[in-house]
């Protein structure tokens, strides 16, 4: 049986197992360099969606003014996903509910609930812009109570979160599609459309992953025990392999002997 932990890691999605990146202090001479550094790097990874970031497309100022203590992580990751960099791949360039879905992902850390939050969404963003819609949900309560202003947004919903259903868990593999890809190569339309219009969580789409497909399979037996016609098939090739190497062996025997 697959666990959750284990479909979440071919997802890329290992960080719901590990501790989640948080500065002890957004005040310089109580977080360590390297700690900033590391909360640096999370922060980009996530934020921009895995995707590769040269250093001529990096925020150096916010990164100076996170390691001076003049910001905090939650400013951090607001300048971010306003830069030029996250305007260029996921608002301009996608459909606008493909943006609403990458906006949910980086900044609270989970898919839409449902086509409702998405519509209430894109009404912001249609009305005041897309940093309107970024203040909301770097504002609001639950990524407050998720995150706070000096950790590192990840995707939670990886995770069983109080009152998360089921369908988040798949709504996450959808738009993950597997730990090498990148939100800038997965594509500009809407991953979730269908799902949040009907209500209902298509099927995980496992990654091409020969580990991961074997898995798949033996999850697949009934009790977990390989079908009659498998155990054959494998015994016979136990057998036929028990031959040769007695073959073999009586050859050498053989032929030492007579020499």
């Amino acid at each position: 049986m697959l666990s959750s932990t284990s479909v979440a890691t071919q997802f890329g999605g290992e960080r719901a197992t590990k501790q989640p990146v948080k500065l002890r202090s957004g005040f310089s001479g109580s977080a360590e360099a390297a700690d900033i550094d590391t909360a640096i790097q999370e922060a980009y990874k996530h934020v921009y969606g895995n995707a590769h970031v040269m250093d001529c497309e990096r925020s150096i100022s916010l990164e100076a003014e996170l390691r001076d203590g003049r910001i905090s992580v939650q400013e951090f990751i607001r300048g971010l996903a306003k830069s030029d960099f996250y305007r260029k791949n996921f608002y301009d360039s996608c459909s606008p509910q493909r943006t609403i879905e990458l906006d949910f992902k980086h900044l609270l850390g989970r898919p839409p609930h449902d086509q409702s939050e998405v519509s209430e969404s894109i009404q912001i963003q249609a009305a005041a812009g897309h940093d309107a819609l970024v203040d909301s949900l770097i504002d609001s309560e639950e990524y407050s109570q998720a995150f706070g202003e000096h950790g590192v947004p990840f995707v939670r919903s990886w995770q069983n979160q109080p009152g998360s259903a089921q369908s988040a868990f798949n709504r996450t593999a959808a738009v993950s599609l597997g730990y090498a890809y990148s939100d800038k190569a997965i594509g500009t339309g809407s991953r979730l459309g269908n799902q949040l219009a009907t209500g209902r969580a298509s099927r995980i789409a496992f990654p091409a992953s020969a580990k991961l497909q074997l898995m798949r399979i033996s999850n697949s037996w009934r009790g977990n025990q390989p079908p009659r016609w498998a155990t054959r098939i494998a015994t016979v090739f136990v057998i036929a392999g028990v031959i040769e190497v007695t073959r073999l062996v009586v050859t050498v025997a053989y032929s030492a002997l007579s020499n």
